[in-house]
């Protein structure tokens, strides 16, 4: 406790401040501080921890060392759990309040975040809701480094280090022009498309698990075009540039330009997916997000396409 008592808060913000931003002056500015005053707040704290935390130099700005790479992620961590102390206490026994930010893997946040967003803030009007949408590779690091408190996509493009509540089952399903040979079809196989050319949705980790799929069943889809634009595909789609093989399905069947597409099941199904809110396991949820998960839990399947509802069963 001695030496805790050496140290502050504002030198761990200040610290990380720096660290973020690849120098003091930069930490200074962002701040509406000086730089001497970031830079008197590090040094004070490498004499409370004697210890060498950064590197300083005037053309590549500041360097972490081994101890402050480290010491940087323990304060980020310290500062979310007495950001998170001082929100609690001060909300304990009234309405939850303060910001809580979701990441959403793209495809499914047209659908997913405006009913989600909408219903939250009329159930929590306490709470401001972050969003920020993009792949996976995009979302996994803001997500393990706490810029964003939990995660929607998915299950199969998450990590094992994660943990996460299904909020709705789907399936895969090959989007066809609606003039394609197999549009009447109720359902096709894969191998019935193998002749068309395929238009891959190579949004990480959607392209590599549309082409597992197709391993798994046995063949080799003729790729024509690769895109990470989702809208992009369904258009090439109702031009009749090719096919694809989707799980996002919005209710409209017609692209951008008013051009129809048609969905249908593939049969046998090679790959039934769960859509996830996902959070890193040494995590313990704040108040706000809990709230999220929870809220999320009980009302994003109802504004979903699911094959239950597909087929006129109830969602369990």
């Amino acid at each position: 406790m001695e030496l805790a008592s050496k140290i502050t808060l504002r030198q761990l913000e200040l610290f990380c401040a720096a660290a973020d931003h690849g120098s003091f002056a930069a930490a200074a500015q962002a701040l509406y501080l000086t730089p001497n005053a970031v830079a008197l707040a590090v040094r004070d704290l490498e004499t409370a921890l004697n210890a060498h935390l950064c590197i300083r130099q005037r053309s590549r700005g500041l360097t972490l060392t081994p101890s402050g790479t480290y010491l940087v992620e323990l304060a980020r961590r310290l500062l979310r759990e007495a950001d998170e102390l001082c929100r609690g206490v001060g909300s304990f026994g009234g309405p939850l309040r303060g910001p809580v930010s979701v990441g959403c893997y793209s495809t499914l946040a047209a659908t997913v975040l405006p009913p989600l967003m909408e219903g939250f803030r009329d159930a929590h009007p306490g709470l401001e809701l972050r969003i920020v949408d993009g792949t996976v590779n995009d979302l996994l690091p803001m997500l393990q480094g706490g810029e964003i408190d939990v995660m929607i996509g998915y299950h199969f493009g998450m990590p094992g280090d994660l943990d996460h509540v299904v909020l709705f089952d789907t399936e895969v399903h090959v989007l066809l022009p609606a003039d394609h040979r197999l549009a009447g079809e109720e359902s096709i196989s894969l191998t019935d498309v193998l002749e068309d050319p395929l238009i891959l949705l190579d949004l990480p980790p959607s392209g590599d698990h549309t082409l597992h799929m197709f391993s798994r069943a046995g063949v080799r889809p003729k790729i024509a075009h690769r895109t990470s634009n989702f809208e992009l595909v369904r258009s090439l789609v109702a031009r009749g540039f090719g096919y694809s093989v989707l799980i996002q399905k919005p209710a409209n069947d017609e692209s951008y330009e008013g051009r129809r597409v048609v969905a249908k099941r593939i049969v046998p199904q090679f790959s039934a997916e769960s859509v996830v809110i996902a959070w890193p396991s040494p995590v313990r949820l704040s108040d706000r997000a809990q709230a999220l998960v929870d809220y999320a839990r009980l009302t994003v399947a109802e504004h979903q396409w699911t094959p239950a509802r597909a087929s006129g069963k109830a969602n369990e």
